[in-house]
């Protein structure tokens, strides 16, 4: 998996050619209907390099050559007029003004290479569409509000893991922080892990998200099966990624390799000083059954851990439909 500026400077890049392409054959169109445009423009080219050896000469008719290029460049302008072709339809074509396609301003990357990296960053988020449109503030406390007797304390401590996630969104890369998401299905874990995703992404942070399942069917594949061509980019991106998200632990097959792999995943993300959020449907006693005590070591002293509450909201939802 390619990074997120490599893809963004080939598009640049692309950009560039075509608007040279499309430069290069609005000039061919112009020259063809206008027999004369071609020698103005040589002249103009002739000037050009007359007035910058005049500058370096310090010469006397600077003045004179500079009011030749004047002329020149109106005889210019009435010919495309003539033709009802715009003043500039000639000109070098820009898809950004500001750098010129150039993508920096000063040695700083342009806002439009920025935009093309956070294009790139989402499209390497694995999120889906859906999942796109999770976003805090589309998170809806009633829900919470009208669970039966246990409705107040379920609303609580959904309003803390909230906004506990929201802070952590904000600055997971300062204190390298990871979080483990516990709680039942249907109760808002993939949500919330959604929400710290497409807020990271706002903030230009890399994110990838990732079932359990899924991420070590990678694993296996990126070791074993030397065919697919993907799973090794995609494998070295979990470990350099700014922020892992691994959804549903446990419901994969847990095996003396994928326990391996889990532990490495998190030991070396841990000494990276990379943050990754884990979310499981299972208790924390499972949990250090499945995978090993090592493991579970890693989750009480590294991951901050937020337990949700509630009855699964895809049945509320569909009842209040």
């Amino acid at each position: 998996m390619e990074s997120a500026y490599v893809l963004a400077s080939r598009e640049l890049e692309e950009i560039r050619m075509n608007n040279q392409a499309e430069q290069s054959r609005r000039h061919m169109e112009v020259c063809n209907a206008i027999p004369q445009f071609a020698a103005l423009e040589t002249e103009l080219m002739k000037n050009g390099t007359r007035l910058l050896g005049c500058v370096l000469d310090k010469c006397n008719s600077f003045d004179e050559i500079k009011n030749s290029i004047k002329e020149l460049q109106r005889k210019k302008a009435e010919l495309l007029k003539e033709k009802s072709y715009p003043a500039d339809y000639v000109n070098d074509i820009y898809s950004c003004e500001i750098c010129r396609d150039t993508g920096f301003v000063e040695g700083k990357r342009c806002v439009c290479l920025k935009n093309l990296i956070s294009k790139h960053i989402g499209a390497n988020s694995n999120l889906t569409e859906f999942m796109r449109g999770q976003t805090f503030d589309k998170f809806d406390m009633s829900i919470f509000a009208n669970q039966g007797e246990n409705s107040q304390r379920v609303l609580k401590v959904m309003q803390t893991v909230c906004d506990t996630a929201l802070t952590f969104a904000e600055s997971f890369d300062v204190g390298h922080d990871n979080m483990l998401l516990m709680g039942n299905a249907g109760t808002g874990k993939t949500f919330v892990s959604s929400c710290i995703a497409n807020r990271a992404l706002e903030r230009g942070k890399t994110v990838y998200y990732q079932t359990a399942f899924k991420l070590f069917e990678i694993f296996e594949s990126s070791k074993f099966n030397r065919e697919d061509d993907e799973a090794p980019g995609i494998v070295k991106y979990v470990y350099d990624v700014d922020l892992l998200i691994i959804d549903d632990l446990g419901t994969e097959f847990v095996t003396q390799f994928t326990s391996a792999a889990l532990f490495d995943i998190i030991n070396t993300r841990i000494t990276a000083g990379k943050s990754t959020i884990i979310s499981t449907n299972l208790d924390f006693e499972t949990l250090s059954e499945k995978y090993s005590q090592r493991i579970a070591s890693r989750f009480i002293g590294e991951y901050k851990i937020l337990q949700t509450l509630g009855e699964d909201i895809r049945k509320i939802k569909r009842i209040r439909h």
